[in-house]
């Protein structure tokens, strides 16, 4: 009964769809986190030291029950993606306290762009004609977006351009994470891992420049805890799991959704609306990004069976 039931959890894991799907849990769980981020009281820099101090525990936590660990080996093949883990954690807290939401996320979706760009040389991926064409599209819907801003919508340029910072670092560090799982790194145990190195970074980083540390109430602690958990546990959890078999431009794809969650809790919690002209650039970015995920189906379904 013991091997029935080990071999009912295997192919569980096996399952294409299954990976997909956590993909999606995590996109969702990234959607909601800068929600938390915006109605914090306390300043970026205290936000990035608490959501690294709270959550590295919690990874290493995770490692241990999931049977992984952390060894010196494992700490040097991760120090670039932790270092930009943390760099991206930076940018990205503050961009979300500088700017709308609406700008900051859907910013956020040039990675897929990005990733087309690199994955044809990193992983041996086919990029075609068309997708060259609806990943320019989509870069005119995201400045549509940010030329069009009103300056009664929270955004604000500086923020905007620490958006666009964080989307390319981060997307380095999305593609590095791809690399280490194909390799077989243990999943839990990458993410402890990359925690360490981002809390090396941040922590002093937070004690330098914030002067909030000592101001945290008790709804901003609910929200670290809440960060950590939804965006980070279920977030990178999961993804970093799928990440072994789902193509690197598919999982990238996947995260548009993420935009779109934030932006709308945005105008329901915080009211932050959208121009006309800005509403038009997102659907420009929604639209050619959907068409290269029609674009990427094909191919990316053909290879998911390939990948361990």
């Amino acid at each position: 009964m013991t091997s029935s039931f080990a071999s009912a959890k295997q192919n569980f894991r096996q399952r294409d769809d299954i990976h997909v799907i956590a993909a999606l849990t995590a996109v969702f769980a990234w959607g909601i986190g800068p929600i938390f981020n915006k109605t914090m009281s306390v300043d970026a820099s205290a936000i990035v030291f608490y959501r690294i101090l709270v959550g590295a525990p919690l990874m290493f936590a995770m490692a241990m029950m999931t049977g992984g660990h952390v060894s010196l080996a494992l700490m040097k093949r991760t120090a670039l993606p932790g270092i930009l883990f943390a760099l991206s954690m930076i940018t990205g807290f503050a961009s979300v306290m500088m700017t709308s939401i609406a700008n900051a996320t859907l910013i956020t979706t040039l990675q897929p762009v990005l990733v087309l760009l690199i994955a044809p040389k990193m992983f041996g991926e086919k990029l075609r004609p068309r997708q060259l064409l609806y990943s320019a599209c989509a870069l005119v819907g995201v400045l549509l977006v940010v030329l069009a801003a009103a300056s009664t919508s929270g955004a604000h340029l500086s923020g905007d351009l620490l958006s666009v910072a964080n989307v390319c670092i981060w997307t380095g560090y999305f593609v590095l994470s791809k690399k280490r799982r194909l390799a077989g790194v243990h999943s839990w145990s990458y993410l402890a891992a990359v925690f360490m190195w981002s809390a090396i970074v941040v922590l002093p980083y937070g004690m330098i420049f914030s002067s909030d540390l000592g101001n945290m109430t008790d709804g901003d602690w609910g929200r670290i805890v809440a960060m950590a958990i939804g965006p980070g546990i279920v977030g990178h959890g999961l993804m970093t799991w799928a990440q072994s078999h789902v193509d690197v431009t598919l999982a990238s794809l996947l995260g548009l959704l993420s935009p779109v969650i934030s932006t709308g809790l945005a105008w329901i919690i915080l009211d932050q609306n959208l121009t006309m002209w800005q509403s038009v650039g997102a659907a420009v970015v929604l639209v050619s990004l959907a068409y290269l995920v029609q674009e990427q189906r094909t191919p990316a379904e053909a290879s998911l069976g390939h990948e361990v």
